[in-house]
């Protein structure tokens, strides 16, 4: 046995976030071949172009409830044929290690047959009032990783003691300083959601020199009309979005749950892709954060929308402190935690679990 896994199959749902290249690239270092099986994309033509519309016009006319498909078990819907063509991938290239950031979800039967012929991890990035969703496959996981602390107390609580864990990377190939000038005082990029919305509506009062990019924000926002003319795109990714961060003074992560401190605790990406860029990081509160970066001094966070407001003001008012914040934030997020150091912890427990040091797979 060596000391890395040779061959790793990595499930994500799409390309982007590149969470499946970076951590692939990761794994090449480690002398690893890896293939990348996108879950989403993987389907047949005649789901996509006859179930789908069959099963979209029938959720239009309220012929079938949300939740409820014609044609679930046919062999060429998307959740059989995506189930069967990634056991055909596992069978001829025979990984070592399958890591499966939980997206798009596989059936038990197909968890199981996987479990018999490889070892399987699984990395649950949902928010923690999801978590009930994970619960009946973790007896087929060898070991599961979950971004928030909540949801891996959860995990043990239950019993499920081949659990930890595993906070975001950074690609520093794709977030880092340029120099650029400061064109806005702050920015937002990610899907619309009211709480959000919220947030944004909060801090427009504060400064109406920002963007907001992500899907359905034009379509939502209509009637505010400060927030509407400033939303410049659907997707902003990769050199785009780097530039971005780069023009702003300050910059914006709003998570989509928990609306009081202490209520969310994952951590997710932009807590070390803004601060890497060298731009002010301000966010709403997170509890997991603090184990990477330190709030007040590389980051800043709020707990309300209503403070969020006070702490833009201030963080536009003092340039001094916002640089000073930005600066300590670019040095700690650019080496604190990449994909290397990603791909090292995942090999390290993979290597542990052959040794045996794991224990039982189950709860």
């Amino acid at each position: 046995m060596g000391q890395y896994p040779e061959r790793v199959v990595i499930v994500v749902n799409i390309p982007r976030p590149p969470v499946g290249a970076g951590l692939a690239r990761a794994f090449h270092k480690l002398g690893s071949e890896t293939r990348i099986f996108m879950s989403h994309l993987v389907n047949s033509p005649f789901d996509r172009y006859v179930i789908h519309t069959i099963n979209h016009l029938a959720h239009n006319l309220r012929i079938l409830p949300k939740g409820v498909t014609f044609f679930e078990d046919h062999p060429l819907s998307h959740k059989e044929y995506r189930n069967r063509k990634f056991l055909e991938l596992c069978r001829e290239f025979q990984p070592d290690l399958v890591f499966l950031t939980r997206g798009l979800r596989f059936k038990l039967e197909t968890l199981a047959a996987l479990r018999e012929c490889t070892t399987v991890f699984c990395w649950h990035t949902e928010s923690e009032s999801r978590f009930p969703e994970i619960v009946p496959e973790l007896p087929y996981y060898h070991h599961t990783y979950f971004f928030s602390s909540l949801s891996l107390a959860h995990a043990r609580a239950l019993g499920f003691v081949n659990t930890s864990l595993l906070l975001h990377a950074l690609d520093t190939s794709l977030f880092y300083p340029l120099g650029l000038p400061k064109v806005y005082d702050w920015s937002f990029v990610g899907q619309w959601h009211p709480r959000r919305q919220r947030y944004c509506e909060a801090l427009a009062q504060v400064s109406n020199k920002f963007v907001i990019y992500g899907p359905r924000w034009r379509k939502k926002v209509y009637r505010q009309p400060i927030l509407w003319w400033r939303v410049k795109g659907r997707e902003l990714w990769g050199e785009d979005l780097n530039c971005l961060y780069n023009q702003c003074r300050v910059a914006i992560n709003i998570s989509v749950w928990g609306d009081k401190p202490g209520e969310s605790h994952g951590a997710n990406m932009r807590l070390l892709e803004i601060p890497a860029t060298g731009t002010c990081l301000l966010t709403d509160h997170a509890s997991d954060a603090a184990r990477l970066l330190t709030p007040g001094e590389e980051f800043v966070a709020a707990a309300s929308p209503e403070d969020m407001q006070a702490q833009l003001a201030a963080l536009l008012a003092d340039q001094e402190r916002r640089e000073d914040i930005a600066r300590r934030g670019c040095e700690k997020a650019s080496h604190i935690r990449t994909y290397d150091h990603m791909a090292a912890e995942i090999a390290a427990d993979w290597r542990r679990w052959q040794e045996g040091s794991d224990g039982g797979g189950g709860g």
